[in-house]
């Protein structure tokens, strides 16, 4: 089974934010010259949220959508102990936009490397990027599921782009057939 590495989920908290103000009456530092969004870092469970003035919350580095939705809340409390004007929490969506989840076929290839040029003959080609030189993995972009996988000759793959972990799975059941039909 996959294991989750990564959610991006999004919710539109306000529909605007004064993100100088926030950051002050936070205590939080704020580039606007660096980057539009002031990061909001919650340790416990350890998410980065971005804030953007437009009222938009983009968090990110969750393992489980719990730590997801305990980030958006965190949030939402010291904003709302701050006084600042939010939507109701129940008008508060929680969007998910991206899954990166890690899965490991080494045991379809046995003590072997997997050889990635040869593997890179067997999916479409167009589809597919191997550039050893720039990236030691080969790229190979599913069409359904929509995903990308980042596959390395360890038999390690890096899955991204799903919208949920039932997608994400499917993508692994898709790309582990694929793999024990080609002959290594």
């Amino acid at each position: 089974m996959p294991k989750i590495v990564n959610i991006v989920a999004s919710q539109r908290i306000a529909q605007s934010l004064d993100i100088n103000e926030i950051a002050y009456v936070l205590n939080i530092d704020y580039e606007q010259e660096q980057f539009p969004g002031m990061v909001y870092r919650t340790q416990e469970p350890k998410v980065c949220i971005l804030l953007f003035r437009s009222g938009k919350a983009v968090a990110t580095g969750a393992k489980d959508l719990a730590d997801i939705e305990t980030a958006f809340d965190r949030l939402r409390k010291d904003l709302e102990l701050n006084e600042f004007e939010l939507y109701d929490e129940e008008l508060c969506e929680t969007a998910l936009h991206n899954l990166v989840v890690t899965a490991d076929y080494s045991k379809l290839i046995g003590d072997t490397k997997l050889n990635l040029s040869k593997l890179m003959l067997y999916l479409p080609f167009d589809k597919t990027e191997y550039e050893p030189e720039q990236f030691p993995g080969l790229i190979y972009r599913a069409e359904n599921p929509k995903v990308v996988f980042l596959i390395f000759s360890s038999g390690k793959c890096v899955i991204t782009g799903s919208k949920d972990y039932a997608e994400a799975v499917e993508a692994e059941n898709m790309f582990k057939d694929e793999l024990s039909a080609i002959p290594f």
